[in-house]
């Protein structure tokens, strides 16, 4: 994959709240999370934490794995896409 997945928390703000008109506070008090925490999330600062992974999950009837997959792709991404730390190889040999 050559360009960056979307961060769980802009989609999470594009498809649920602007698509529904609904503010970040108004998310943060549903879903029981600090102002400061969902705007962070929402403007992709901080990660889909499985614990609100769960909160959105039970708002909108949705599933825990589908943001848990979105914040594990995007972590991913970066992982293959930075600078590589040197390493020395393994030998595995069959037994």
């Amino acid at each position: 994959m050559t360009r960056c997945p979307t961060h769980p928390g802009v989609v999470f703000r594009v498809t649920i709240l602007e698509e529904h008109g609904i503010s970040v506070t108004k998310a943060a008090k549903a879903l029981g999370l600090s102002r400061t925490t969902m705007s962070n999330f929402c403007n992709g600062h901080t990660p889909c934490t499985p614990e609100i992974a769960q909160r959105i999950a039970l708002s909108i009837e949705s599933n825990v794995a589908v943001w848990i997959n979105l914040q594990a792709n995007y972590d991913a991404w970066f992982a293959e896409n930075r600078e590589k730390p040197h390493v020395e190889k393994l030998l595995i040999t069959a037994a």
